[in-house]
């Protein structure tokens, strides 16, 4: 009977403890880590978009900048190529015209080299002779001319690659600089005091930025 009485008591307990149900407190401490913005370096962003073009808007991750980028050198460099060319076959044509004075002087070769690559009535060495010299200026123009745009395609791919570089050191100054959208006006009366006479109720206007 003793170990009966024994046996249910202990069933009991067990019972008790296995529906007690223990609450333990949540940890109450929370602790907020704030993502650490990275800061960039104008110094090495210059240095990189001055090593090779883009690097600089890459290292800023600025990506959405390359195909600006890119699209610029890739467009000046095909009006170079384009000007480069076309100075190449003015050049040679006036410095083969310019071993003459006179169509009569000229070999056959260099008259049907001469209307084979311009193909131009006006300009045709056998039908219009007495153009000559009108046809050796328009040679040499044509030879200045895209020379100077050669050039200047130059410069604008060096103009180009220096703002890629200014670009990428203004990004990486600006990078740490704390831009805010929340942009609020404060109304609230302020008293004010003028000289002797009695205070006056002003109102004052605050702006966070």
């Amino acid at each position: 009977m003793k170990g009966f009485l024994a046996v249910i008591i202990l069933s009991v307990v067990c019972f008790s403890l296995e529906a007690q149900e223990i609450n333990v407190p949540k940890d109450s401490l929370k602790v907020s880590v704030s993502p650490q913005k990275k800061v960039l370096s104008p110094k090495k962003a210059s240095i990189y978009a001055a090593l090779f073009p883009g690097l600089g808007q890459i290292y800023n991750g600025k990506y959405w900048k390359l195909p600006i980028v890119y699209g610029g050198y890739v467009g000046i460099i095909y009006v170079l190529g384009w000007n480069q060319n076309n100075y190449n076959d003015y050049f040679d044509a006036y410095r083969t015209i310019s071993k003459y004075s006179t169509v009569d002087q000229m070999s056959k070769a260099d008259k049907d080299y001469l209307n084979e690559m311009f193909k131009i009535p006006y300009w045709d060495m056998n039908s219009n002779p007495a153009h000559f010299d009108s046809f050796k200026t328009q040679l040499k123009s044509g030879k200045d001319y895209y020379r100077k745009n050669r050039d200047l395609s130059i410069i604008a791919i060096a103009a180009l690659h220096v703002l890629s570089i200014i670009d990428a050191s203004v990004d990486a100054n600006l990078s740490d600089f704390d831009i805010n959208d929340n942009l609020s006006m404060h109304i609230e009366p302020m008293p004010m005091n003028f000289g002797k006479g009695p205070n006056v109720i002003g109102m004052s206007v605050a702006f966070n930025f």
